[in-house]
């Protein structure tokens, strides 16, 4: 079944008869008006279960990216046989950052992650790739021109360092500029993929009262455990969808009942006033 419903209800019928039947007291006209008042009724009401089912599906996507970011954390510290990792170096999210500085930050972490891998990977290129490491010392030079430049060390974006540091990500600046090693490079990666678990994760477990540290070690282990819990929530969120798409469904179907009723009525007086037209 389908999790997304079309709110583009019939209003065609209830439209016509409201605008042009007068309701005089016969006994169809009657019928007619209040199978109108029940379409619409039941229309309001299917509506209202669209919106419901909208936000709960808006939920669980947040749900799943949610689950994603921590899953792509676990597998980091798996890769690199991290027992933990310290929650701090990914800087301090306010408890009251509001949803629109949230999804920024979403959207500036994936944009940077990007970035950061790329130029972990040139780096770690240029060690072997002589046309590689030519281009990062040429960048390096150009950058800081005191420098000769190094075969194996990339330039982090200056828009990335700035937010990364206001936002209080734990970077390795040996050197105190923005040229760094595939080493440096992961330093930084492991900081930014903490934080951008956290604004996934961190308001989704407030919110359900999941236990997610905020201070201290975050351990594989307990990674593991909050995916599961948040997991829990997905399905629920995903039955209360199936559940109330049966409710919208219904409430569809006894509109168009409503609405063929009140057009029968609407027919059916018709038709006796032409015969007694015709005598």
């Amino acid at each position: 079944m389908s999790n997304t419903i079309n709110p583009n209800l019939n209003t065609g019928a209830v439209g016509a008869i409201s605008g042009n039947v007068s309701f005089d007291g016969n006994v169809q006209m009657e019928f007619a008006k209040l199978q109108i008042e029940l379409a619409g009724s039941k229309k309001e009401s299917a509506l209202d279960r669209i919106e419901g089912i909208r936000e709960n599906q808006a939920e669980s996507a947040r749900l799943t990216e949610a689950i994603n970011a921590l899953r792509n954390l676990k597998t980091l510290m798996d890769d690199q046989d991290l027992d933990d990792l310290d929650i701090s170096i990914g800087g301090t999210i306010p408890a009251d950052i509001s949803d629109e500085d949230r999804q920024n930050q979403i959207t500036k972490m994936k944009s940077y992650l990007t970035e950061a891998n790329s130029q972990m990977a040139l780096a770690e290129k240029g060690k072997t790739d002589t046309a590689q490491g030519n281009a990062n010392k040429a960048a390096v030079h150009a950058a800081y021109p005191q420098h000769a430049g190094w075969v194996d060390h990339t330039l982090m974006p200056e828009d990335m360092e700035t937010d990364l540091k206001a936002w209080g990500v734990k970077l390795d600046n040996t050197g105190n500029d923005r040229i760094h090693s595939d080493g440096q490079w992961r330093t930084c990666i492991n900081s930014m993929e903490v934080r951008y678990a956290y604004l996934q994760a961190g308001d989704l477990c407030s919110k359900y009262g999941i236990d997610l540290p905020t201070t201290g070690k975050l351990t594989p282990e307990r990674i593991d455990t909050v995916i599961a819990s948040l997991q829990s929530v997905q399905e629920q969120v995903g039955s209360d969808i199936q559940q109330v798409m049966v409710f919208a469904q219904d409430d569809m179907g006894q509109y168009n009942a409503y609405t063929t009723g009140a057009n029968s009525a609407v027919s059916s007086y018709s038709d006796l006033l032409k015969e007694l037209a015709r005598g």
